[in-house]
C-alpha cells in the first residue's frame, strides 16, 4: 500500500531564481530552443522506451514538448509533467489540450506531490543542472517509482571541454544555475541515492553541446515491501 509523501523542510525547495527565469522563458522557449529539443528529446524517448500501458512522470517538464512527442508516438501511455514555473505549466496545458492521457501540475521536484510507487518511469530532460539539491530530487524519484521502474536522465556532460567552459561561465553569470556533472559524478550521485546504473552513454551535437544519458533502476533494497 502506498503512503503519502513525507514532509520536507523548506531548505529542500528549488532556488527561487530558477522559477523567475523560467517564468520569463515560457512564451518563447519553444521557438528559441526548437533545434536543441529536436536533438535531445528523441534521444530521451528512445532511452526511456515508454510503453502504451505505462505511467510516466516528467520532472521539470517545461512547455510539455516531451509530452507532445510521447502523445504522438505512444498515445496509450499516461504522462504527468511537473514544473515549478506556472507559465511553463500553462503553456504545456495549452499545447496538450485534448490529450486524454497527459496532465500537468505545478510542483517542486524536490518535494513531489505523489504517493510512493506511483510511476513506471521517471524522466528528466535538460534540467538536472538547475536542481538546487540533486540528491533530494533523486531520492524523490526513487520514492515514486514502482518496483522494476526506471529513472532516465538526459543532461549536459562536463566531461566535454565545451561544457566545462559553459559550466564555468554560467556559474559566474546565471544565479539560477547549479552546475552540470561528469559521467562519473552522475553515476556516484545515483549510487548514493540507491540506484543501479543500467545503461549510460554520451553524445554531442552542434560542436557545443555535450550530452549524457543515464538509465538507472532502484536498487533491490528500495523495492522491498513497505511497512
Amino acid at each position: 500500500m502506498s503512503s503519502a509523501p513525507p514532509s520536507r523542510a523548506t531548505s529542500s525547495a528549488q532556488d527561487a531564481s530558477v522559477i523567475a527565469q523560467y517564468e520569463g522563458w515560457a512564451r518563447v522557449y519553444d521557438l528559441v530552443w526548437h533545434r536543441y529539443m529536436q536533438k535531445t528529446l528523441p534521444v530521451l524517448q528512445r532511452a526511456a522506451g515508454i510503453a502504451p500501458d505505462e505511467r510516466v512522470l516528467d520532472l521539470a517538464c517545461g512547455t510539455g514538448e516531451l509530452e507532445r512527442r510521447v502523445a504522438d508516438a505512444t498515445p496509450g501511455a499516461e504522462v504527468v509533467g511537473v514544473d515549478l514555473a506556472d507559465g511553463m505549466v500553462d503553456r504545456a496545458r495549452q499545447k496538450l489540450r485534448g490529450a486524454p492521457n497527459i496532465r500537468f501540475a505545478t510542483a517542486d521536484v524536490h518535494h513531489l506531490p505523489f504517493d510512493n510507487r506511483t510511476f513506471d518511469a521517471v524522466v528528466c530532460a535538460n534540467t538536472f543542472h538547475y536542481f538546487t539539491r540533486p540528491h533530494v530530487v533523486l531520492q524523490e524519484a526513487g520514492r515514486v517509482l514502482r518496483p522494476g521502474g526506471r529513472l532516465v536522465i538526459l543532461d549536459w556532460c562536463r566531461d566535454l571541454w565545451t561544457c566545462r567552459v559553459m559550466d564555468a561561465v554560467l556559474h559566474r553569470v546565471d544565479p539560477a544555475y547549479a552546475g552540470c556533472y561528469t559521467v562519473g559524478e552522475m553515476a556516484a550521485m545515483l549510487q548514493a541515492a540507491s540506484f543501479t546504473v543500467h545503461r549510460r552513454f554520451r553524445y554531442r551535437f552542434d560542436l557545443i553541446w555535450g550530452m549524457m544519458v543515464f538509465d538507472a533502476r532502484p536498487s533491490p533494497t528500495e523495492t522491498s515491501p513497505l511497512s
